[in-house]
């Protein structure tokens, strides 16, 4: 089953329901962060590896309940219909604006708080709508886009883009509805992050062989 990451890069994965429920099964990710209820403490971030104290939640968490009504947050339960917006009329680009400037916020207002961590924040307390951009992703979409200066308003909306082209928005559909059939509390985001990440992982292994000589 084919998939592109910020609509540039291909890659290929031979079945994408296999993999996830191997997440699903094996992971500590899985069973002690998506099992937890939709109405998550933003401290559930530290059991998906985010190493953030007690004190930077407690400000992270007064100023995201003070943006509780983003438009954008709305749409929690409903990423298909977040995605259906219009990006010509600038839609999503104005939700996406606003999302970005309260990330901006968090990272100039709280030290040791960069895009990575913001996001896994966010996503933890609205897993339906706001992706992990987490380190890796943000190094392969440097090679992709080589004028991208961290801004997390860019690099959202090239990921919303990505999940409403082809081919992701007609696989990402089928392997979420035969997933759930067996996993529970997936977001369709989730369902994405782990080929994603897998194929990132893969590939950052394939270059560290390549640089020591193992592969031919």
């Amino acid at each position: 089953m084919r998939f592109m990451l910020f609509s540039k890069t291909e890659f290929e994965v031979s079945d994408a329901v296999a993999l996830i429920e191997c997440y699903c099964f094996q992971c500590d990710f899985y069973k002690n962060y998506d099992l937890l209820l939709p109405a998550r403490s933003f401290e559930a971030v530290s059991k998906i590896g985010a190493r953030i104290s007690e004190k930077q939640l407690e400000k992270c968490g007064k100023i995201i309940e003070d943006r509780i009504d983003l438009p954008i947050f709305k749409y929690n339960n409903n990423l298909d219909e977040f995605l259906g917006l219009s990006l010509r009329d600038e839609t999503i680009g104005n939700h996406v604006g606003e999302l970005s400037n309260l990330i901006r916020e968090l990272m100039d207002n709280i030290d040791g708080i960069r895009l990575s961590k913001a996001t896994k924040i966010l996503h933890t307390r609205y897993p339906g709508i706001v992706p992990i951009i987490d380190n890796q992703l943000q190094n392969e979409y440097k090679q992709i886009n080589k004028q991208w200066k961290g801004q997390a308003s860019q690099i959202l909306l090239d990921y919303y883009k990505n999940l409403k082209g082809e081919p992701n928005k007609r696989n990402l559909a089928q392997v979420y509805e035969t997933v759930s059939k067996s996993v529970s509390h997936l977001t369709k985001l989730r369902v994405f992050d782990v080929p994603w990440w897998s194929f990132l992982k893969a590939k950052a292994l394939k270059d560290k062989n390549k640089s020591m000589g193992l592969c031919t």
